[in-house]
């Protein structure tokens, strides 16, 4: 199995029931932690470790158009991205979510940016999904639509709750999304703007992914993980 380097985790050594205790206080993620997906670490052309993907071509690549790159001295190492490159495969849904951390109050964000489609060009964050990658909670941004939308996934059936406007996805264009998680209460922005607040307690606690649809062809960076 590849190692991801990029993903802090936290490791308790001890023996007895003492260590054992030790253990289970360090496994809980303490306020404030964060975890952040670089990529760095990962081999380039396949999909990061610790993940699982659901539909779709997720490779790890190195993002040619990083501003900076032809500067001297060159940055270095190059930044990378998380890609999908799967564009008609007849598959709906394609997504790809992390197998740790689990975290209950929580934020996360993620940046990306959509190169094609046509169906309905759409993009996401996934958060709160459970060990089985089936159910969880999603915020997709829909170009079809124009529409930023908070959804559930129960059992890999994706069900709407609310739903804001958003200015039009242009191809290549980088957005954000953002969530917050504080017990039932959840927090979503978009580019820097909080647009909707949804009361939901179906899941509380799980971990992160990221969402394409249809025929979409998208990148992710900057994905980040905080313990609350």
């Amino acid at each position: 199995m590849r190692r991801s380097g990029v993903l802090a985790i936290l490791v308790a050594v001890g023996l007895g029931s003492a260590g054992a205790c030790r253990a289970a206080k360090e496994l809980i993620p303490l306020p404030g932690k964060v975890y952040a997906w670089s990529f760095q670490a990962d081999t380039l052309g396949l999909r990061p470790g610790h993940t699982m993907a659901f539909g779709g071509n997720w490779q790890v690549i190195e993002d040619s158009t990083e501003v900076g790159r032809d500067s001297i001295p060159p940055v270095s190492p190059a930044p990378r991205l998380l890609s999908q490159f799967e564009g008609d495969d007849g598959i709906a849904y394609h997504y790809l979510t992390f197998t740790r951390p689990t975290l209950a109050d929580m934020d996360a964000s993620v940046r990306f940016r959509i190169r094609s489609g046509e169906m309905d060009p759409s993009a996401g964050l996934m958060f709160q999904m459970d060990p089985k990658g089936t159910s969880g909670y999603l915020v997709r941004a829909s170009g079809r639509s124009g529409e930023l939308t908070f959804h559930y996934i129960l059992y890999g059936k994706r069900r709407d709750v609310k739903y804001s406007k958003i200015p039009a996805l242009a191809p290549g264009s980088w957005h954000t999304i953002e969530v917050a998680r504080r017990r039932s209460v959840l927090h979503v922005s978009y580019d820097g703007r909080e647009v909707m607040a949804v009361r939901d307690d179906r899941f509380w606690k799980g971990t992160v992914g990221v969402w394409t649809e249809d025929d979409t062809v998208a990148d992710f960076a900057s994905l980040t993980a905080t313990a609350r």
